[in-house]
């Protein structure tokens, strides 16, 4: 009955059907594409070296995929229109050089595979003359803005086929050790400028939380060189977040966690490595 009443509409008004068809056949057949994004090291983004610190650099890297998913109709302005919007929920970052101070890097990012509810996505960074400073992996959720849960990845957003632009790293995946051995302690409240788009403390925040909980002769004398770290929970303007760390088995690794004042809450879990 469908077929005999689209063949109609479409021999009475052929402009009318056509528009709808090329729409379900765009929505069909879309796939996912590699995004490149360039950015130049500011000087407020560098540390007392002159180096790119790592909140910069993922900040970076989310602004490059905010770019590649708006290129398929589904950036956070596209979800926020829904009343959803994208959640980080874990990122592993890798660094093999850190760019300087005016140095121009690229940011190549890419949808590298989906499983149920958890979305994954790869980056890499090189420099102008395409030297490979770092590369992450990242998982990431969709919620709902009102109720503040997590839901099922829509339609609209499954509907791109997810095809990597290069080989995918290793998901994210498995649990990190517990924190024993609190070592370190600072107590960071919230405030208005830890707030992001998602009125929740931006989750570049919670990792300058994480690295700035280690003492200052660590960060002077050592490089971050690997970051695993998980987003379990959110926190909101006027909270008191509870940054800990201390020393893994292994030398040069830490472990971090960081909890609500409020409510004891888990917010963030995660493990660094560094070299001399």
């Amino acid at each position: 009955m469908w077929c005999w009443l689209f063949l109609y509409l479409y021999l009475k008004s052929p402009n009318l059907i056509l528009p709808y068809l090329a729409t379900r056949t765009i929505r069909q057949t879309m796939k996912s594409v590699t995004g490149q994004s360039t950015f130049t090291i500011r000087s407020t983004e560098t540390d007392q070296n002159g180096q790119a610190t790592l909140p910069a650099l993922v900040s970076y890297m989310q602004e490059a995929a905010w770019d590649n998913t708006a290129t398929m109709g589904i950036s956070m302005y596209e979800l926020l229109e829904r009343g959803l919007t994208w959640v980080l929920q874990r990122m592993r970052v890798e660094m093999f050089r850190y760019p300087k101070h005016r140095e121009k890097i690229m940011v190549e990012t890419w949808a590298s595979g989906r499983e149920r509810v958890f979305l994954h996505r790869d980056f890499r960074v090189y420099s102008v003359d395409r030297e490979l400073l770092g590369q992450a992996t990242s998982v990431w959720l969709v919620m709902d803005v009102v109720k503040r849960q997590m839901v099922s990845v829509p339609d609209f957003i499954t509907a791109v086929e997810v095809v990597p632009g290069q080989e995918p790293l290793p998901f994210a995946k498995g649990k990190l050790p517990q924190l024993e051995q609190v070592s370190y302690e600072q107590h960071m409240p919230v405030r208005w400028h830890d707030i992001d788009l998602n009125r929740h403390v931006t989750n570049t925040r919670y990792l300058q939380w994480v690295l700035e909980t280690l003492p200052t002769d660590i960060l002077e004398k050592q490089q971050l060189t690997e970051i695993d770290i998980i987003f379990k929970a959110e926190s909101t303007l006027g909270d008191t977040v509870v940054a800990t760390a201390g020393p893994a088995e292994a030398a040069d690794i830490f472990l971090h966690k960081l909890t609500s004042a409020e409510t004891g809450k888990e917010l963030v879990q995660a493990r660094t490595k560094f070299e001399c």
